[in-house]
């Protein structure tokens, strides 16, 4: 709807993402100047999306998952055509929706594969939720490479990000927790303090990296702020 309101058009591509994930910026220069077939006029709106193949980086620049088994499958590019409330109705008819099974697709309900449909058929317009979800055409750069980032985790403050764990998507409701009874952030707590003491994992990155994680500055700053406050944790738990 907010695609529509802001005058969003068939020819137009939309980008499916939560705001930690990101193209690579050469990756958007090309969707911008090479021609994609996915996004030419005419789409059957089958499977009209790409999908980025992003490198995870975890709280602070030097944890990642460098293997290309591990690389994020997000975000998915698509094109206007296709997406509900801006391609044709008249075209793509509605298509049938499962409203079972977890918290979303109660809520929005799941798309209905429809591959069995007969060969030529023009298939129902996309909500960004199928995007979501329907991880297709993934592309690499040349060797493999990334064509996104994950920037997982990059919270001001563990406390911040303990509220993430306890009261959101992944939450208990144990919001009277400490950080470290928090298995996710024990986690990255652990893996903050061996890489303070030798932080050259950035270093192993291949392909493109994000300009300000590229700053050696930012990243000794950011994981000198994280180890504060790890420390700071450790001294209030110790008191009590």
């Amino acid at each position: 709807q907010r695609w529509k309101e802001a005058g969003m058009q068939p020819d137009d591509i939309g980008i499916v993402c939560d705001v930690d994930e990101m193209f690579t910026r050469d990756f958007l220069l090309a969707l911008q100047r090479c021609d994609v077939p996915l996004f030419n006029p005419g789409q059957d709106c089958l499977k009209p999306v790409i999908t980025g193949k992003g490198v995870n980086f975890q709280i602070v620049p030097d944890v990642f998952s460098p293997s290309p088994n591990k690389l994020y499958h997000h975000p998915q590019a698509v094109i206007g055509e296709c997406i509900d409330k801006i391609g044709d109705v008249n075209v793509h008819k509605p298509g049938q929706r499962n409203y079972n099974g977890n918290e979303e697709e109660r809520l929005i309900g799941k798309r209905l594969k429809n591959e069995k449909l007969p060969k030529g058929s023009m298939y129902p317009l996309w909500q960004p939720w199928d995007f979501r979800i329907m991880q297709e055409n993934k592309v690499f750069e040349d060797g493999g490479l990334h064509t996104a980032y994950h920037l997982h985790n990059f919270f001001d403050s563990f406390e911040v990000l303990k509220n993430k764990y306890t009261t959101y998507a992944h939450g208990d409701g144990h919001t009277e927790k400490s950080l470290s009874s928090v298995k996710q952030i024990q986690q990255s707590i652990e893996t903050i303090k061996k890489q303070y003491k030798d932080p050259k994992e950035f270093d192993n990155v291949k392909g493109r990296k994000p300009f300000l994680l590229d700053d050696k500055l930012y990243r000794i700053a950011r994981i000198q702020e994280m180890m504060a406050e790890i420390q700071a944790e450790e001294r209030k738990e110790n008191t009590h």
